[in-house]
């Protein structure tokens, strides 16, 4: 077969560029006729390669596969000398499980990788493997109609990636979504309640008397007290519910589909359940309180920054009338913040 391919021209992979993750081919990579001698050291080099390496005729059936393609899918020797379709190929590895999406999802996944190879679009497209290992597919065409296909092992990189993503969306002390993730996420809760016409509900809530803790106990006692916080949050939120540290001592919570009195039940909830919970500090039993301020709106018909400046007037209020306890904003009364005193 490689002496098939050294005749006709086709462009081969550098083994220069084994450890760059994408295996493209240039277009001016070509290799001369070639000895018997030649296209086995040739055989042996691509055999060797990290990446997988698949060749396609013009009518999309397998004529080449390396032994990194075979092992990643698992493939028998059979099943190569056979020369399947490509499709055939792929949906071998629904047989040995070697994907990591469910098998109702395959043909999707199958469908995106024929159709850049129909276009011969040098686009890359992930494919997570079973065992955890993560391929970068790109495919190039080669002049006769036929089709190179590699499939680089990027498994690093894309959890490198998730990493730094996680990190610019998560708030490193309390685990819960940072302040501008949580605004990022309930701007998109805001517009699907104006596209849906349904009501939304926010919560901020602050931890009452925080610099006398941090002045008593010392700033780690108040990281803790932060964390213990976030977490009566984190369990006690419903699924649909979004919550994140807007900073220092003050959280904030999107409850969709909520209406304000359901916001309220919920905060209420909320604030007696971290002023039941007792911590030990420094050897002492220390218990904190939360002042709640909530608002809602319906169907988007004010933005974000409305509502959270009416969440901030009915903290406010909570904290002026005596703490540990929740206030609600709602416009459509006379009097628009209404305590709810424990």
């Amino acid at each position: 077969m490689l002496a098939r391919l050294a005749i006709k021209k086709h462009h081969v992979p550098s083994p220069a560029n084994e450890n760059s993750g994408c295996g493209g081919i240039g277009p001016g990579a070509r290799i001369p006729d070639l000895s018997t001698a030649q296209l086995a050291a040739l055989r042996t080099i691509i055999d060797h390669l990290t990446y997988g390496v698949v060749v396609l005729d013009p009518q999309r059936r397998v004529q080449f596969v390396n032994r990194a393609f075979r092992q990643f899918w698992r493939l028998p020797d059979g099943l190569v000398e056979s020369a399947p379709t490509f499709v055939k190929l792929m949906y071998h590895g629904r047989g040995t499980e070697a994907y990591a999406v469910s098998h109702d999802r395959l043909g999707d996944y199958v469908a995106k990788q024929l159709a850049l190879i129909r276009s011969g679009d040098e686009r890359p497209l992930p494919i997570r493997l079973r065992n955890g290992e993560v391929l970068q597919f790109r495919c190039t065409a080669l002049a006769d109609g036929s089709r190179l296909l590699t499939y680089g092992k990027v498994s690093e990189l894309v959890r490198e990636a998730e990493a730094l993503e996680q990190l610019a969306c998560v708030d490193g002390m309390t685990g819960l979504n940072n302040r501008r993730h949580f605004l990022v996420l309930a701007e998109a809760e805001l517009s699907r309640s104006k596209r849906y016409e349904r009501p939304v509900a926010l919560l901020m809530l602050d931890i009452d008397f925080f610099k006398s803790i941090n002045d008593k106990y010392g700033h780690d006692a108040g990281d803790e007290v932060i964390k213990s916080v976030a977490d009566t949050l984190r369990k006690h939120k419903r699924g649909s519910d979004i919550a994140g540290r807007l900073g220092g001592e003050e959280f904030a919570m999107i409850l969709p589909e909520a209406t304000l009195d359901r916001a309220t039940a919920a905060a209420e909830r909320l604030r007696k359940l971290v002023a039941d919970r007792v911590m030990n500090v420094e050897q002492q039993r220390v218990s904190v309180t939360v002042s709640v301020g909530a608002s809602s709106c319906h169907a988007g018909e004010t933005g974000l920054d409305e509502l959270l400046k009416r969440a901030d007037v009915a903290l406010y209020d909570a904290k002026r009338s005596g703490r540990n306890r929740v206030c609600s904003f709602d416009p459509s009364r006379p009097a628009p913040v209404h305590v709810h005193a424990p």
